[in-house]
This record gives C-alpha cells, sequence and structure tokens, in this order.
C-alpha cells in the first residue's frame, strides 16, 4: 500500500495585488491559530470490546482441551522422519536454543507492551489514547484467533517433534507449528503501532524500520529454538502484517493532508453491507 503524498509550491509575490488570495481550507481541516490538534486519528465503540473479546476467546478456548482436537500423527516410533521436511525448513530439525525460545518470548511481550507505554507517556490519559490502546487489543485478539484456528487446522510438528525431542511426539502440543504465532503477534503489534503514528504524524521510516527488524528476530529465534520452521515465521509475518494493517484501516477516523490512509467502514447496501472508503 502506498501512502499520496501532497506537496504544495506557493510562489511568493512583492506585489500582493498581482495575485488573486489563495482559496481557504475545507472547513474541518484548517486549525485555529494557536489551538491544539486533535490527536484522536480513530473511531471506536461498543462493537471492538465486543469483537475483541470474542477474539481473545476464540484464540484461548480450544487450548483449555488440545488432547480433543489434536491427534498425534508422530507417536510411533519411525514415524515422521526428517527427510520428509521440504529441503529450505529441514534445517530446523537440528535446533533446539532454550535461550532463543525465551528471549523470543521477552520479545514478544515488548513489541506489545512498549508501543503502549509509550503512546501513554506521549498522550496521557486521555480518549485518544484510549482509542490506540482498543485498537492495538482488538489487533493483537484478532491476529491471535486466526493463529489459533490455522493451528489446530493443519496440525503441523514442530522441529523439536519430528526430532522426537522433549516428549513432543505424543503431546498435544506438539503439532502446532504452522504458523508461528510469537512472530505475527510480535509484527501486527508493532504494525499497528506504525499505523497509529503514521496517521498521528505522517509518514516515518523508522517505526517501519523498527517493526521488521523485531519480526526478523523473533522468527529467527523461533527457528533458532526448533520451534517453528523457516516457512512458518515467514507465513507469521505476513499475516501479521495484514492483521496490523486491517485493524486500523478500518478504524482510521478521517483522511488526512499528509497524505495518510484513510477510513473504511462497513454501510447499508442493496442485499447487504458493502466498504465505503475515503482517501
Amino acid at each position: 500500500m502506498h501512502a499520496l503524498l501532497l506537496s504544495v509550491a506557493l510562489a511568493a509575490s512583492p506585489d500582493p495585488s498581482a495575485h488573486p488570495p489563495e482559496p481557504p481550507e475545507p472547513a474541518g481541516l484548517a486549525a485555529e491559530p494557536g489551538a491544539a490538534r486533535d490527536p484522536s486519528v480513530y473511531r471506536v465503540g461498543k462493537l471492538d470490546l465486543g469483537v475483541t473479546a470474542l477474539a481473545a476467546a476464540g484464540a484461548l478456548g480450544p487450548n483449555q482441551f488440545p488432547t480433543r482436537l489434536i491427534r498425534p500423527a508422530c507417536a510411533a516410533p519411525g514415524s515422521c522422519p526428517a527427510s520428509s521436511i521440504n529441503p529450505f525448513d529441514r534445517i530446523a530439525v537440528d535446533f533446539h536454543s532454550k535461550a532463543a525460545d525465551t528471549a523470543s518470548t521477552v520479545t514478544v511481550g515488548l513489541a506489545v507492551a512498549v508501543p503502549a507505554i509509550a503512546d501513554g507517556l506521549r498522550l496521557g490519559n486521555v480518549p485518544a489514547f484510549h482509542e490506540d490502546l482498543l485498537v492495538l487489543a482488538e489487533t493483537v485478539a484478532v491476529n491471535a484467533a486466526l493463529v489459533t484456528g490455522v493451528k489446530y487446522l493443519v496440525q503441523r510438528p514442530l522441529p523439536v517433534t519430528y526430532a522426537r525431542r522433549d516428549g513432543l511426539p505424543a503431546e498435544a502440543q506438539g503439532y502446532r507449528s504452522f504458523y508461528s504465532g510469537h512472530t505475527s503477534t510480535a509484527v501486527a503489534a508493532l504494525t499497528a503501532s506504525a499505523w497509529t503514528l503514521h496517521l498521528r504524524d505522517g509518514p516515518s521510516a523508522w517505526p517501519w524500520i523498527v517493526t521488521a527488524a523485531v519480526g526478523a528476530s523473533v522468527g529467527a529465534e523461533r527457528v533458532l529454538a526448533g520451534r517453528h520452521f523457516p516457512t512458518d515465521v515467514l507465513v507469521g509475518g505476513a499475516a501479521g502484517f495484514a492483521v496490523g494493517t486491517a485493524i486500523p484501516w478500518l478504524h482510521a477516523r478521517r483522511p488526512s493532508r499528509r497524505g495518510v490512509v484513510g477510513r473504511l467502514e462497513l454501510v447499508p447496501a442493496a442485499g447487504g453491507l458493502a466498504l465505503s472508503g475515503a482517501w
């Protein structure tokens, strides 16, 4: 997606009578001299609280009875040989780093918490901060629900399951490799936070550099831990970026003069609902 960049060149004239005055800015965009600009960039409501709660339940619910949903396909000795894995992913079977496992979990927690804390310190306890926080929470919850759903549908063995480590071939948790929830959560949270900054302050490269660097770090740590294959983390990063973009876009309050994304919303249409957008 590309933000639309608007640039206006104003020619200076020594004789004001030689040029007509500039037309006034459209209503709603011009700020009063000295007035503080409204920091709010999202429209949220009670429906978003319900969506967040429902998504969180969908993410956590199946984990309460995993043995009823997952069949340990590699439990029998000699089943699931590493040679059956595609060459690109096979390298992950040799990794089993506990330190990388711990580091990835800590990094994900920071990827969610640090942007929220920084936003609160910047804005204070104002409605705009509450809106940002709800959008971030909804992003993380929806992403987690999608991850859980795909894991239980695909039931791909972990690399350490193929390596027959930690008793995982006989455990339900050994079959939740695709796709990486750690990677998708970190990327989704940081992508949503990057869009929040983009909406409020205009285009900037550093939030996207941080998102890419942290996402790549978490993905590498999950592979080194033997908990995911490279394809798991690649798909996880793409899915996290998609969710982290979709939720802010659907809640963007209004178009911006600085070329940020506009607003998408559901509106009534003949025979159902339609997406309406403004940029």
